[in-house]
């Protein structure tokens, strides 16, 4: 990991690195002051301790997350009979892609970890599941009345495809996730990021899209 300034940001930063290797139970204000090249007493000059850090990781996980989305706005005005199976592939490998990226893979990765363990990071994860909900069902109706008119799938017909993306989009980036974490792990360049610019797992993506397209498919 680069070297960071020193800052309230920078510490959580280093807490959010040393988490995604360690575990956030793992985690000592030693490994944060590790990851930063400082002394570790010069942590309390921005927080009274571990538990400080820990819960302003949180608040850094779930602000990031809430910028995080399937969809961008405007492609809610371009959806329409000939294209909405190219916009909604490319939204779906683009969200995919998104999290092979620092710092949105540390952060799915411990969120994903522990949200089992701590209900900050389990709201933190549901948030971002009913926005894939939300977003995807928007999707969906646009998309069933450019293609189907009158005949139009109804709302709980929709809901129900809704959730059934959702769901199913999130299983397979845990393990789209945690089979690189695996990757990065094993090799010992991990610490310097070099990892992070491999290239993507077309093969695995493409089965991600393809089961994504199966789902959209059901609705138009």
């Amino acid at each position: 990991m680069a070297k960071k300034a020193v800052s309230a940001q920078g510490i959580v930063e280093a807490a959010l690195f040393s988490a995604f290797k360690n575990g956030m139970g793992g985690t000592s204000l030693a490994d944060i002051a590790l990851e930063l090249g400082i002394k570790k007493a010069s942590l309390y000059n921005y927080f009274e301790g571990k538990e400080e850090i820990l819960t302003a990781l949180c608040s850094y996980c779930s602000d990031f997350y809430a910028r995080v989305n399937l969809f961008e706005q405007e492609i809610f005005t371009k959806v329409n009979s000939t294209n909405c199976e190219k916009l909604f592939k490319k939204s779906v490998d683009a969200y995919i892609k998104a999290h092979e990226n620092e710092p949105l893979f540390q952060i799915y990765t411990l969120v994903a970890s522990e949200k089992y363990f701590d209900k900050n990071f389990l709201d933190i994860y549901e948030a971002q599941r009913k926005k894939i909900l939300d977003q995807s069902f928007l999707f969906f109706k646009i998309a069933s009345a450019q293609t189907r008119g009158s005949a139009q799938k109804s709302d709980e017909e929709l809901s129900l495809n809704s959730n059934f993306f959702a769901d199913g989009i999130l299983s397979r980036l845990d393990l789209y996730i945690a089979e690189k974490k695996e990757t990065i792990r094993r090799n010992p360049e991990c610490d310097a990021g070099s990892l992070f610019a491999l290239p993507s797992d077309e093969r695995q993506i493409s089965k991600i899209t393809a089961f994504a397209l199966e789902i959209l498919r059901n609705v138009i």
